[in-house]
C-alpha cells in the first residue's frame, strides 16, 4: 500500500492548511472579522449556509485557536447562544506560517 509523501516541513504546514484550506472556514473568518460577536445562526444566515455546516466549521476553527467563543465551550450550557470573534493574532500567525511554507515570506 502506498504511503503519503510528507515533506520535511509538512507538520509545520499542516495546521494552517487544515485551518485555512477550507473555503467555508476561511469565509467564516472573513465574515467574523467584519462582523465580530455573531452567533452560529447569524453566521449561517449571513453566509446562506446550513447551521450544522457552520457549527462544524466553527468547532474546527475554535479547536485550531483561530476563533474565540463567548462563553467558552467548557462553560456554555446547552441552548445558550455563543458569540464568536476572530483571534487576529492567531490568524495572522497561521497565514504567515502558510506563506513561509509557500515561499512567500
Amino acid at each position: 500500500m502506498p504511503r503519503y509523501a510528507r515533506p520535511a516541513n509538512g507538520e509545520y504546514a499542516e495546521d494552517p492548511i487544515n485551518a485555512l484550506g477550507n473555503a467555508m472556514q476561511a469565509t467564516i473568518i472573513g465574515h467574523l472579522r467584519s462582523n465580530p460577536g455573531l452567533t452560529r445562526g447569524e453566521i449561517a444566515e449571513a453566509l446562506e449556509l446550513n447551521k450544522m455546516t457552520v457549527a462544524n466549521g466553527l468547532e474546527k476553527l475554535v479547536d485550531a485557536g483561530l476563533l474565540l467563543a463567548d462563553p467558552p465551550r467548557d462553560v456554555a450550557v446547552r441552548g445558550q447562544r455563543v458569540r464568536y470573534t476572530v483571534d487576529d493574532a492567531a490568524v495572522t500567525e497561521m497565514v504567515m506560517r502558510l506563506g513561509q511554507v509557500l515561499g512567500e515570506f
